[in-house]
């Protein structure tokens, strides 16, 4: 497993997420873009993830499916909460290597 996960999180995870990629949408906050490896994701959802050496956790306000042809994996957009302009832009610079998210309901 990529970085450190809570052991909470881990015991109440309903999805295992992997990020690929993340990018800012002007006037929505950031997406993370990557996979669901396992379970389901929903708007309202939290996801728990390791940036920087530290583990974050923030809701999930945007759920997007796309399919591409021959492709194995349906690629799924999460957009997330931030709580500041600030905290996007530092999250802006982060470059995930298949990061994995947990997805819990609290």
């Amino acid at each position: 497993m990529h970085g450190v996960q809570t052991k909470r999180a881990i015991n109440s995870m309903t999805a295992k997420y992997i990020i690929k990629n993340i990018f800012r949408i002007t006037g929505r906050g950031l997406v993370l873009a990557g996979y669901i490896e396992e379970g389901e994701v929903f708007i309202g959802d939290y996801i728990e993830f390791s940036i920087f050496e530290k583990t974050i956790k923030r809701k999930i306000l945007g759920v997007e499916g796309i399919r591409k042809a021959n492709a194995d994996n349906t690629n799924t957009g999460l957009l997330i909460e931030c709580h500041s302009e600030k905290e996007i832009d530092e999250l802006g610079q982060w470059i995930p290597k298949d990061e994995i998210g947990l997805v819990t309901k609290d």
